[in-house]
């Protein structure tokens, strides 16, 4: 069970600003020992910041849930591939915020989604952090949003020190 209320997600993106992001545990498709790179071959993702309870992100559509939850484990899928669990590793986008604290952040609006929520910009100490999802592909951006999803997405105000 996830939520997608903008004023939810808002609610915990408030209660994590300052905490450290100290993992993220992806889980990615893998065919015949290949993946496809970073966001091509996310299914989802878990961030675990000090001192709360791991969010799972899951796309779907142009709809962002988050759940409180554990990441649930590998599995094998025989010939149509696996589904691999496990940390978030270099060069895919989400390892690059590991260990920086979180300043700021904002929720993402699907202008086409009814008002839910799309995804999310992180400003980390070290950078921002743009994740979302449009068209049930995930969007994996560091600085700002990409062109390509900004005509269909609208930033809310920023939860913690405005906008920059």
């Amino acid at each position: 069970m996830g939520f997608s209320d903008p004023g939810m997600v808002a609610l915990w993106l408030t209660s994590i600003v300052g905490r450290r992001l100290e993992a993220v545990t992806e889980a990615r498709y893998w065919c015949e020992g290949r993946r496809e790179p970073d966001a091509e071959s996310l299914l989802h993702a878990w961030l675990f910041f000090g001192n709360a309870l791991p969010v799972g992100l899951h796309g779907r559509g142009d709809q962002l849930l988050l759940a409180k939850e554990d990441p649930y484990r590998s599995y094998d899928m025989g010939e149509y591939g696996e589904t691999r669990v496990g940390p978030a590793r270099r060069p895919d986008v989400l390892s690059g915020f590991i260990g920086a604290r979180l300043t700021d952040a904002a929720v993402i609006v699907g202008q086409d989604s009814g008002g839910d929520c799309a995804g999310l910009v992180l400003r980390f100490e070290n950078g921002d952090l743009v994740i979302g999802t449009l068209g049930d592909e995930w969007v994996l951006s560091v600085g700002q949003v990409p062109t390509a999803a900004a005509r269909y997405w609208a930033v809310q105000s920023f939860v913690h020190g405005g906008c920059r």
